[in-house]
């Protein structure tokens, strides 16, 4: 499951979606009537006819051209005086096999990624199957104690190329099936991703000792599906993953606790058990204090990342002193980072942004929307001091997906930051520029921004400043784009269309 978000719609870090404000500003609809005159017709005699001459009607613009129009329209681009991104550049007609499947997830075309990842899984042909994912789900029927499968494993090995050597397959399957997985998660295909964690008997308590190496990634995305297969019994998933916190810690391997740690957070969230999220989160920062072969300056800014996750818990149960004092806590572990650290770790990065970025959140709880507005636009202008992301698509990250990755990314942060400084400007009374400020993010870069949030937010303003045709006008248009560029997560839900 994605990172935690920063979102005011999702102010917890959950997968769930929430509002910190609890009353919606209504918007007057204003009908103006407009009398339509049509001239008489004008008929002129020839020799020959009569020619009626009435005025041409209207050229009513497709829905594609309507599409150009709104991703022509300012944004980031265009105040960089860029040619705006009207359509996904063409598939490399040579990318083939994982190079294709990284592709297909830069752009978020999850239903594409089933469809190559199943072929490289369990196509005949296909070395990954043969040589690592049938062991991985019991399919090797010819081996049957564990001392066979190992010299099984040793004889492919030494029948497989330089190229394609055990230990490169493994880690290529391992990536492949993960993917897979997430790619059932973005969908919503919770059912085709609980048969197949079942098929895993790496997972099982007799597991063979010839399956030792699979990564602790896969194990988490095992524990952590039972929160979507098995949602009626939300025991099962905390069990599990408490049992491979116990796992880990006797393995010694800190960073994968936390990991374990920022998915039984996650889950303790989505059921709203607010005092163990609380309790989980005192744990991490507990563990990360004793990590003495850290930097000072990582260890800070982990702290921080837990502290504002506290804060935004606080904030989402409406205890707003409480809220005020852990993310102060922030605020000084991050003065405590000096501004020459020469880190290169996103997390120390993304620090100044986040302190402001807590900022709002709570002026946005108290109700000061202005000051909400200049504090999330401080944050935007931080974030957009450290990168242009004007790429086509999100780069590929493997470390967003293998592990052990558990802050948000930077075009999360810079989504989430534009989502919440327009929802400021809509509780200011300032719809239009809320709109404004969402679809110029979205023209900006369509598979970085438009995401399922957004893409509500903004239909639900189109509701509330337009009449019912414009306003459908304007979904379809939204939905057009999200179409275009294969962007299979986002449901027909998020546009609002009956």
């Amino acid at each position: 499951p994605p990172p935690p978000s920063t979102s005011i719609s999702k102010a917890v870090g959950t997968t769930t979606t929430t509002t910190v404000a609890t009353t919606t500003p209504t918007a007057s609809k204003t009908t103006t009537s407009v009398v339509s005159v049509t001239p008489s017709s004008t008929t002129t005699t020839t020799s020959t006819a009569s020619i009626s001459r009435q005025p041409a009607s209207p050229v009513k613009k497709s829905l594609d051209a309507l599409a150009d129009v709104f991703l022509s329209g300012p944004s980031h681009r265009s105040n960089l005086h860029l040619p705006p991104l009207l359509k996904p550049p063409v598939l490399p007609a040579a990318e083939s096999g994982l190079d294709r499947l990284h592709t297909l997830v830069e752009r978020r075309a999850w239903g594409d990624v089933l469809q190559i990842s199943g072929d490289l899984l369990r196509s005949a042909s296909s070395p990954h199957a043969q040589h690592v994912y049938d062991h991985m789900v019991g399919n090797n029927h010819v081996v049957t104690d564990e001392t066979s499968q190992e010299m099984a494993f040793a004889d492919k090995a030494s029948r497989l190329s330089p190229v394609n050597n055990l230990e490169t397959l493994r880690e290529e399957t391992v990536e492949i099936l993960l993917l897979e997985c997430h790619a059932w998660l973005k969908l919503r295909r919770y059912g085709d991703l609980g048969k197949e964690v079942d098929r895993w008997i790496f997972c099982k308590p007799d597991a063979p000792s010839s399956l030792t190496w699979i990564p602790w990634s896969l194990h988490i995305l095992a524990a952590e599906s039972l929160q979507y297969t098995d949602a009626s019994n939300t025991v099962r998933c905390i069990d599990a993953l408490y049992v491979l916190r116990d796992r880990i810690t006797e393995a010694k391997e800190d960073d994968w606790i936390l990991r374990v740690d920022h998915a039984l957070c996650n889950a303790f969230c989505r059921w709203k058990e607010w005092r163990m999220a609380l309790d989980t989160l005192d744990h991490m920062s507990g563990l990360i204090d004793k990590r003495e072969d850290d930097p000072s300056t990582m260890q800070a800014a982990r702290q921080v990342e837990i502290c504002s996750r506290q804060g935004r818990i606080f904030l989402q149960v409406g205890a707003l002193p409480e809220a005020a004092i852990v993310l102060e806590q922030a605020r000084q572990y991050a003065d405590s980072i000096p501004a020459s650290a020469s880190d290169s770790s996103w997390v120390v990065q993304k620090v100044p942004s986040q302190v402001a970025m807590n900022q709002g959140l709570l002026e946005f709880a108290h109700g000061n929307f202005e000051e909400s507005m200049t504090a999330f636009k401080q944050a935007m202008d931080m974030l957009r001091q450290q990168s242009e992301p004007l790429e086509s698509s999100p780069e590929y990250c493997r470390e967003l997906y293998l592990g052990p990755f558990w802050v948000d990314s930077y075009h999360q942060m810079l989504t989430h930051g534009w989502n919440n400084m327009s929802l400021a400007a809509l509780y200011s009374c300032r719809m239009k520029e809320a709109v404004r400020m969402m679809e110029a993010l979205i023209r900006e870069n369509p598979p970085l921004y438009l995401s399922e949030r957004l893409a509500f937010n903004l239909c639900t303003l189109y509701e509330l400043g337009s009449d019912t045709a414009s306003s459908a006008r304007k979904k379809r248009v939204l939905q057009l784009v999200a179409k275009r560029f294969y962007l299979h997560d986002i449901g027909p839900e998020s546009f609002r269309i009956n």
